[in-house]
């Protein structure tokens, strides 16, 4: 029997490091400047984070796999979760009239429309509903990709209908995070699956895969364009610090003018995060949150509930949007930014430390049992990870089931020595 301790795999931990290191580049050297208030301070911080996210990573790879407590036919599990999850999503198609669905070609003329009328910007009973069964929805996609040569044709086929109807609903709201998330955590998914040999790569695989991936990157950037052009205006000057942009900067010199827009709004997109996360250190401290003031569904539950909104008054991500007037959502903060409003800046690093020891243990679950809530898990810590440059992911009801529900069930539920 293989050695589990012997059995370590390192590039998922590398893969997220690298985009993570890539977004601090971009916020270094892209087209904004940005002016940091004590510099020294704030990348050191920046690398104790990304330095304790590797070590809980390295800690995790030293322990033994080990499987759910509960006997469970694990085939048997996923074809049942996708069942619920294709039913649901039927339902929610025919009742919700189609949904964002219905906009997908309305945002090639419009986007700046068919946003304003989505599903992200208004609420209906399917929202709450969401809380429940996007997490068995994740379950089903995670697993049917994992363990996609053990499944049926007609269970792969209604996967990949959700996977393709996940990522036009996301164009059909003119959004970019649903088919980002979508795409990371199928990744992760497939990742795995080859890990675990479920998943077979001759050379001509490699091939369309490579092909496959440069499409959709490209095609991400169209859509992109489109978005920047359509949506919310050409960014010029930085909405931030009101700043242009360098007129050095090496892609503005070696592009056509015509991509000048879509770099600026991408790079701002991928990077702002750390500008605010950079001001959030640099606010009063006013309290600890005790993991319920990261998340703005949690905070307007309880102040619609009891009308209290001193989580608000503690949160560096609320009192960033309302320093600048805007809402929730209109500019990220950063994982870090959020999370330290419930823990401290410095505590933080504690807590990245062991999300990166979780997600190490629940790869080593996934290659040395047969866990459907560990490979769920893994590729949710998986996009977690990859977000941390952005936002919370806790941040709606969907989200607090999907990234902290689950993988606390899978982790009560591991086997015991």
């Amino acid at each position: 029997m293989m050695d589990q301790k012997q059995y370590r795999v390192y590039f998922p931990i590398i893969f997220l490091l690298s985009w993570l290191g890539l977004t601090i580049f971009i916020f270094i050297f892209g087209p904004y400047k940005y002016k940091i208030t004590h510099s020294f301070v704030f990348y050191s911080y920046l690398l104790a984070v990304h330095i304790a996210l590797l070590l809980g990573y390295l800690r995790g790879q030293r322990s033994y796999g080990r499987g759910f407590q509960i006997k469970i036919d694990y085939y048997r599990f996923v074809k049942i979760s996708i069942i619920i999850s294709f039913s649901y999503f039927i339902l929610k198609l025919i009742l919700t009239f189609g949904g964002d669905l219905r906009h997908f070609s309305e945002t090639f003329k419009n986007a700046s429309k068919t946003y304003l009328s989505s599903s992200v910007r208004h609420s209906n009973i399917f929202s709450y509903l969401d809380i429940i069964f996007t997490p068995i929805s994740l379950i089903a996609i995670t697993n049917a990709i994992f363990s996609y040569k053990n499944l049926g044709r007609r269970y792969r086929y209604s996967v990949f209908i959700l996977i393709l109807f996940s990522i036009a609903s996301a164009i059909g709201s003119a959004t970019r995070s649903g088919i980002v998330q979508t795409l990371i955590i199928s990744m992760a998914a497939f990742s795995l699956g080859v890990y675990k040999k479920n998943i077979i790569l001759k050379y001509y695989h490699k091939v369309l895969i490579f092909v496959f991936g440069a499409t959709l990157v490209i095609g991400f950037l169209i859509y992109s364009s489109l978005l920047t052009n359509t949506r919310g205006g050409r960014i010029v000057n930085n909405p931030l610090t009101k700043e242009p942009p360098r007129k050095d900067f090496f892609l503005t010199r070696v592009t056509s003018p015509e991509l000048h827009p879509l770099i600026n709004n991408v790079s701002f997109y991928i990077s702002h995060s750390y500008y605010r996360l950079n001001k959030a250190m640099n606010l009063p401290f006013k309290g600890l949150g005790f993991g319920l003031s990261n998340s703005y569904f949690i905070m307007d539950n309880i102040e619609s509930l009891t009308g209290w909104s001193g989580l608000k008054n503690i949160s560096y991500g609320v009192r960033l949007d309302k320093g600048i007037g805007s809402g929730y959502g209109l500019y990220w903060s950063t994982f870090y930014t959020w999370i330290a409003s419930d823990f401290t800046f410095p505590g933080t690093i504690i807590v990245v430390f062991f999300i990166g020891y979780f997600f190490s243990l629940a790869l080593k679950d996934t290659l040395f049992s047969q866990n459907p809530l560990s490979v769920t898990v893994f590729c949710s810590f998986f996009y977690f990870i990859f977000h941390f440059a952005f936002n919370n992911p806790l941040q709606d009801g969907a989200g607090l089931t999907t990234y902290l529900f689950v993988p606390v069930i899978w982790f009560i539920f591991r086997k015991k020595f």
